[in-house]
């Protein structure tokens, strides 16, 4: 007790020292403002700023959320000049962009769980995010990509059933996306080894949607698994949903893969009444072309051959015919469809021999030696022209 009493007087005496001194002399001392949250909100993002460009994503993090904190704390009495709403959407921007650079390198690193975790921040940040200098499509597509990532990652990490459910976040926004589907498809059949849910996945969806794409990777699967007649049924109701090129085209290339040929000219033959563009109408004529090739009737191949040729010029089209008529001994044919393939593709040779020996049964020698002569070292068609022009006197 003695000691503190001791103290006392001292105290005393400076306390009042320094009183006299004041009264005695008048000193200013000068006060510092102290800075204004806004001030605050902008050193911090500076900061956050300077953190990711480092690398430092858990500091770049740790100012960003101070940075919002502080323009939230400015806004009551900010101006429209203040522009703290959009500072806080790009400080948003920058945290979403934070967990994502995150999320990348424990990609890289083989840090599944980390990256599975920092994806979904960036999900959260975007999702809560008000659009200002975004639009709200482009926020979505952000989070739409996000989930693309969550399901490639999950699935990386052998995590099937959590990968599904991203995958179908995906389908939400993209529905019918032949791409997801199929990975879906084989997640179960190949990696959780449920062939039946895969296609029970397939089918319910298909049924839901009455997406005709639905209905093509159905019948593809079926068709992969052998079922014919499953992948038969389910091509023809995308074509009960759906009248376009790609449909028809699919549903004709399955039946002629399978050897129906009549069904695929059936299905090719209602695509032409849709009216499709020329390059798509030639392209259904010289496929039913082919198909009456392999059922052995000429006359109908030839028919749409020729079709294709009067809506679309094609050398190899116009070669297939010369070839043909100078089989049935047409020459002014011959003459006509060669002709044609030369001013497409002066290269092939075999057209000016097919010309030139029509020339020449056509006693038209001067025009066959034209022909003739510029093939006659062809490694191919070379000894054929020679042979003709020995003929001619």
């Amino acid at each position: 007790m003695k000691k503190t009493g001791l103290f006392l007087p001292a105290l005393l005496v400076i306390l009042i020292a320094l009183a006299a001194c004041s009264s005695n002399k008048k000193v200013v001392e000068p006060v510092e403002v102290p800075p204004t949250p806004l001030e605050l909100a902008r050193e911090a993002a500076d900061n956050g700023a300077a953190a990711f460009t480092s690398e430092d994503y858990t500091g770049a993090l740790a100012a960003f959320a101070e940075a919002k904190e502080y323009y939230l704390q400015a806004a009551p009495t900010a101006t429209a000049a203040d522009s703290v709403e959009v500072n806080v959407e790009r400080i948003e921007l920058n945290q979403a962009l934070t967990y994502m650079t995150m999320a990348k390198e424990s990609v890289e690193l083989g840090l599944h769980a980390d990256a599975l975790e920092e994806y979904e921040q960036a999900v959260r940040v975007y999702q809560a995010l008000v659009p200002l200098t975004i639009t709200a499509l482009e926020r979505d597509s952000y989070v739409n990509i996000l989930n693309r990532n969550l399901a490639i990652t999950a699935e990386n990490a052998a995590q099937y059933e959590r990968a599904l459910g991203y995958y179908d976040r995906v389908l939400e926004v993209e529905p019918g996306n032949e791409e997801i589907l199929n990975i879906k498809y084989h997640i179960l059949k190949d990696k959780i080894k449920d062939e039946e849910r895969a296609f029970q996945v397939l089918k319910d969806y298909a049924e839901a949607s009455k997406d005709y794409r639905a209905y093509l990777i159905l019948a593809q699967a079926y068709r992969e698994n052998n079922d014919q007649e499953a992948a038969a049924a389910n091509y023809e109701k995308a074509l009960l949903l759906a009248n376009n090129a790609d449909v028809f085209t699919r549903v004709a290339d399955f039946y002629r893969e399978i050897g129906n040929y009549q069904k695929s000219n059936e299905v090719l033959e209602k695509f032409v009444t849709t009216g499709p563009d020329n390059a798509a109408l030639a392209l259904a004529y010289r496929v039913i072309a082919g198909n009456y090739d392999k059922l052995r009737n000429i006359t109908k191949k030839i028919e749409y051959y020729d079709k294709s040729l009067t809506v679309e010029r094609n050398a190899d089209v116009a070669l297939i015919l010369a070839n043909h008529y100078n089989q049935q001994k047409l020459w002014d044919r011959v003459i006509s469809y060669a002709t044609q393939v030369i001013n497409l593709d002066a290269t092939k040779a075999a057209a000016f021999l097919l010309r030139g020996n029509a020339y020449y049964m056509n006693k038209r020698y001067s025009e066959a030696k034209l022909d003739l002569n510029r093939i006659v070292n062809d490694p191919t068609y070379g000894k054929s022209a020679q042979d003709i022009l020995s003929r001619i006197k």
